[in-house]
């Protein structure tokens, strides 16, 4: 995944909810997975393609994970919404810090640490 550093990187979990199709008749679940859940997949597929999402589903379980590079809070949360089974999905979703800004603020927080450790007379 190309990382925009205007975007930032989110982690996503979705889970499905088993009461979408519990006591439904076989035929309307299986209507439901080709108007809804295969949409939803194709969706993501053409989000990879975009370089937009990197992920995929977890072999054997009815959960997917991925991350999603969007400009805020608001471009996941629609992201999601546009997605047909948003409703039938237990979503997750992380905010990730970049490795390198996470060091940055260590060095800041050390440099500020020293500054008032040596301002009081000690040393590090």
């Amino acid at each position: 995944m190309l990382y925009n550093h205007e975007d930032m990187q989110y982690f996503v979990r979705a889970e499905f909810v088993e009461e979408n199709i519990a006591g439904k008749p076989f035929a309307d679940v299986m209507s439901w997975i080709e108007m809804v859940i295969h949409p939803s997949l194709e969706a993501l597929e053409k989000g990879i393609g975009s370089r937009k999402v990197t992920g995929g589903v977890i072999a054997g379980v009815r959960e997917g994970v991925f991350m999603l590079e969007a400009s805020s809070h608001e471009e996941v949360g629609t992201f999601l919404r546009n997605l047909p089974f948003w409703g039938a999905m237990k979503w997750t979703v992380f905010p990730i810090q970049s490795f390198k800004s996470s060091v940055e603020q260590d060095k800041a927080s050390f440099k500020q640490a020293r500054a008032m450790m040596s301002a009081a007379g000690s040393r590090v």
